[in-house]
């Protein structure tokens, strides 16, 4: 687990890096700059691409990390890495034709509430090659338990040139159709760097013999490939629906209310990428040398730490909601989306709690299930927005996709409790549930001042401190009281 919590510590400073210029982007300028319609449509185009990313690959980033342990020291390693992009391209390919013959219907099915999305249809599809290959890369960088470069590229680079581009629109140098190609831009840009990177350490090299590879080992690839094709289609589905069918039913406008309170909400479970993308290759490793320890370790390790970190996060958002919606340019539009923050909130808290279950999963023999869970939970998806959008509009989409997210970890937890006999919570868990009820409850009832600033500043240092202080006195978390103790050590250390 050391090296999980030292690059963790590592890519969620990065990632809070990020957070820092992304709410300057998204909860700042983005408001102030743009109508709801334009925060709308460039949230629209990139969820767009992102929803198709998985039907590119159709599973070659989850083939790259579940077979790179098994492979990685051969002399015939460069085989398998042209294998890989072989299977990448033959997948786009596959692509390419399905979305070119489907472009028609996919235009109409924006056409009444959000046409504007329908010119940037050949961007977006594009857009959508160029994120699956580097996705591909990303696993690649992933399974040399390198995620600090992409998470940097990903999380600081791209909303630092975001930044710049919106910076751009503000002050009428380019129109938001340039606006718009340059956004793509910097996407590519940090394709470039991750590329470069992997062929300077020859992580990436290619081969024009193919030897080593059976056909047998080939069909056995493929295989898991689609299947888990399935399972990430699914997974981004449950993600991103919610935003894409919120700007076809109800419009953009609202698609950009939306998108601004679901970015409030989604902070709390950034943590967890972190933590996922080293964890799945230590996740591989494990199961290919049989130390069933080792996975039961990380489960019960990573539920724990992520609930510790999310609802610190949660608490903190909830009890500086109002607070946070005042500091948005033009509030009046946004502070509608104030429930869909906490519904979505809690949905992405209980993902938190759940730990790697989905991970654990997908580099098991069992990864088949993953899939029969996702497509099933895909399904309920879809219908239960198209029930409850036109019902309760944007609460709705919130709803539908807290419930998903509910239904979904509850399935895996189930799964591996009965198969593999695995479960990640103890009473640990109901500590740190306490501490976070606590602290929640103390924070509400702070007496509001008058100064946003001077208020958030002493609501958030009241209960931050509180909090830290119960996780280290109740100890939920071993791994937490030793980081704490080695970094009080080296600071008050003597001679």
């Amino acid at each position: 687990m050391g090296i999980i919590i030292r690059q963790s510590i590592i890519s969620t400073t990065l990632t809070y890096l990020g957070v820092i210029i992304g709410y300057i982007n998204i909860l700042i300028l983005f408001p102030k700059y743009m109508s709801p319609e334009q925060v709308g449509l460039q949230r629209t185009f990139q969820d767009a691409a992102l929803l198709l990313v998985p039907f590119v690959q159709i599973g070659v980033s989850q083939l790259t990390l579940k077979y790179f342990p098994k492979y990685k020291n051969k002399a015939y390693y460069s085989e398998f890495v042209t294998i890989i992009l072989a299977f990448f391209l033959i997948a786009a390919l596959i692509f390419s034709s399905f979305y070119l013959f489907f472009e028609r219907e996919i235009s109409l099915y924006f056409a009444t509430n959000s046409a504007e999305i329908n010119q940037y249809l050949g961007l977006i599809f594009g857009l959508s090659i160029l994120l699956a290959l580097h996705q591909v890369l990303v696993a690649f960088t992933q399974s040399s338990l390198n995620i600090i470069l992409p998470i940097f590229l990903k999380e600081v680079i791209l909303r630092a040139l975001t930044l710049i581009d919106i910076i751009l629109f503000a002050t009428n140098t380019i129109s938001f159709n340039l606006f718009i190609y340059l956004l793509a831009g910097a996407y590519f840009l940090s394709f470039i760097a991750l590329l470069i990177y992997l062929i300077s350490t020859k992580t990436i090299s290619l081969s024009f013999k193919i030897e080593h590879f059976k056909k047998s080992i080939l069909k056995e690839m493929v295989v898991y490939s689609l299947f888990t094709f399935l399972g990430a289609s699914g997974i981004l589905i449950i993600g991103k629906v919610d935003s894409i069918m919120v700007s076809s039913m109800l419009g953009l406008h609202e698609n950009g209310i939306y998108a601004t309170a679901f970015y409030i909400a989604v902070l709390i479970e950034l943590p967890k990428r972190a933590i996922a993308q080293i964890g799945t290759p230590i996740i591989s490793k494990a199961y290919k040398e049989n130390n069933a320890k080792e996975i039961k370790s990380i489960y019960a390790k990573s539920s724990i730490n992520n609930l510790i970190i999310g609802s610190l996060l949660y608490v903190g958002i909830w009890i500086n909601l109002d607070n946070i919606f005042a500091l948005i340019p033009n509030s009046h539009y946004y502070i509608i989306g104030k429930w869909v923050v906490l519904i979505v909130g809690t949905g992405k808290l209980i993902d938190m709690a759940a730990g790697l279950n989905g991970e654990i999963i997908a580099m098991s023999k069992n990864y088949k299930v993953n899939t029969y869970l996702i497509v099933l939970l895909t399904a309920f998806t879809i219908y239960a927005n198209y029930l409850l959008i036109p019902l309760y509009g944007l609460e709705g989409a919130a709803i539908g996709s807290a419930i998903a997210i509910f239904l979904y970890n509850f399935s895996k937890f189930l799964f591996l409790l009965i198969k593999e006999r695995l479960q990640p919570f103890s009473f640990q868990t109901i500590k740190v549930l306490f501490i976070g009820s606590f602290c929640l409850i103390v924070g509400l009832n702070i007496p509001q001042l008058m100064n946003i600033y001077f208020d958030i500043l002493i609501r958030s240092t009241v209960v931050t401190v509180m909090f830290g202080a119960l996780v280290l006195l109740m100890k939920p978390s071993a791994e937490v009281n030793s980081l704490v103790s080695q970094i009080w050590n080296r600071i008050f250390r003597t001679k």
